[in-house]
């Protein structure tokens, strides 16, 4: 892992994505989400939509979030993430240049595709809003 440069993001390779340990911080609903449906149906489901972030354990400290929204077919309720994440790490390719920002991004959600992240920001969400 790299210090972080002038403009406050960590470089690291992504090799070392591999062994990153994160550690949850909070998880919450989105607060500007309207959860009534325009047309109610009775029975219908509605639509939560929500947010995550996660910490390194490790200095630097590095910062991970993304947004979420509950998968509504599944047999059991579930989070699944939406859109790219937030972040202040930049990944680096083989040679150690930066990757472009979007294209930083997509490898960090595949990694964050691979964490079981799911399970501790639904029971977060459900304690806090319970």
């Amino acid at each position: 892992m790299k210090e972080p440069l002038n403009d406050g993001l960590l470089r690291l390779c992504r090799r070392d994505l591999v062994g990153m340990k994160l550690t949850h911080l909070t998880s919450g609903l989105d607060d500007d989400v309207d959860l009534e449906p325009r047309d109610p149906v009775c029975g219908g489901s509605a639509s939560l939509c929500g947010y995550t972030e996660w910490i390194s354990a490790d200095e630097p400290n590095l910062t991970l979030g993304w947004d979420w929204h509950l998968d509504d077919a599944a047999l059991t309720p579930r989070v699944i993430r939406l859109g790219l994440p937030r972040t202040n790490i930049q990944v680096l390719d083989g040679a150690s240049e930066p990757l472009p920002w979007n294209e930083s991004l997509h490898v960090l959600a595949t990694f964050i595709d691979t964490l079981d992240w799911n399970t501790p920001a639904f029971q977060a969400v459900c304690q806090r809003y319970a």
